[in-house]
């Protein structure tokens, strides 16, 4: 199996974790309005609550690291530092301590995860790797499961460079966590999901902020009309107010509709119908679209915590949890 597949089997198995808000739906090419909490759509979509792993993505560079495992003759490690065991049978501990020793470390390091649990304290990535493998065969998945979405887990943790300069923030602009969003204002699930990202970095009190990026599907044809307006909303510094008035009109997008939001939230009409007119924002929106293009993914929303991209498969499938996790590193 290719290393894309790996992450596609990853990212579309239901079993690996329940999906705790409508937000982890994606638009795609059959994208419809989400039609409760728990449900999935599959799409245009790569991560990790999404439906599949799209071609652009990178692929974890782990062949080296596996060279290295495949050479050590150290006597079997049966120690997981930080790792909660206490849900194994006595066979699945002993499946898991198999693969703890033939999985690369998750820094790309030569060894494998069960040399960097007890020799690399700095290697925050393969404790969370090794909770992973222990938590889902103890929901009963086989090692060969395991071993295929161990791979993806290793993608979702790398950092990506995601450029946030200029977008609009949403809290702490000097806080210490990034989450990231790319979106389009004519999904449902992108709906949906913007209050539970903007309560996630409300809960955590100057210690995370939001950053919006642009990204308009092509299966929306008034998506990229309505980025352009809160663009030019932005430039009178009411790029939230205008966001809130697109999606809660998502249906309504038209030019006018869009002058009527943008005055009912008491923009400088004749500023902001220049900016939308000449859409000067357009090449912004344009270039978030091609930012996201470059990390990978087709469907929306896309989230990235600090540069790592977000999946329910990993603590406790929240953005709360994402963000404890940044918090700690």
């Amino acid at each position: 199996m290719s290393p894309k597949s790996h992450r596609r089997s990853f990212r579309a198995s239901a079993s690996v974790a329940p999906l705790a808000f409508a937000m982890f739906a994606t638009c795609g090419p059959g994208c419809a309005p989400p039609s409760a909490p728990t449900q999935q759509s599959d799409g245009e979509s790569r991560r990790g609550p999404k439906t599949n792993f799209g071609e652009g993505a990178d692929t974890p560079k782990v062949g080296a690291a596996k060279v290295g495992v495949a050479a050590e003759a150290a006597p079997a490690i049966e120690e997981a530092p930080g790792v909660d065991l206490a849900k194994l049978s006595p066979t699945q501990r002993t499946m898991f301590f198999q693969l703890l020793s033939t999985e690369p470390s998750a820094c790309g390091k030569p060894h494998s995860l069960a040399t960097s649990l007890n020799e690399d304290a700095t290697c925050r990535d393969s404790m969370i790797v090794a909770q992973f493998m222990a938590d889902r065969l103890a929901g009963g998945a086989t090692p060969g499961d395991v071993k295929e979405e161990v791979v993806g887990v290793m993608d979702v943790l790398r950092v990506r460079e995601i450029p946030v300069e200029g977008r609009p923030v949403f809290g702490n602009p000097r806080a210490p966590v990034t989450v990231v969003v790319f979106a389009d204002f004519e999904c449902p699930h992108c709906r949906a999901e913007a209050p539970v990202l903007r309560q996630a970095v409300q809960q955590f009190r100057g210690q995370a902020r939001l950053i919006y990026k642009h990204f308009p599907l092509s299966m929306h044809p008034r998506a990229k009309r309505a980025a352009v307006a809160t663009e030019a909303a932005l430039a009178q510094g009411k790029f939230w107010e205008m966001h809130d008035q697109v999606f809660a009109h998502q249906d309504a997008l038209e030019d006018d509709d869009l002058m009527r939001y943008a005055k009912e939230i008491g923009l400088d009409m004749a500023a902001f119908e220049a900016h939308y007119e000449a859409s000067t924002g357009l090449a912004v929106v344009e270039a978030d679209r091609k930012d996201g293009d470059t990390l990978g993914f087709s469907g929306t929303p896309a989230v990235f915590v600090n540069g790592r991209e977000y999946t329910p498969a990993l603590f406790g499938g929240t953005v709360e949890g994402w963000i404890d996790d940044a918090l700690r590193r």
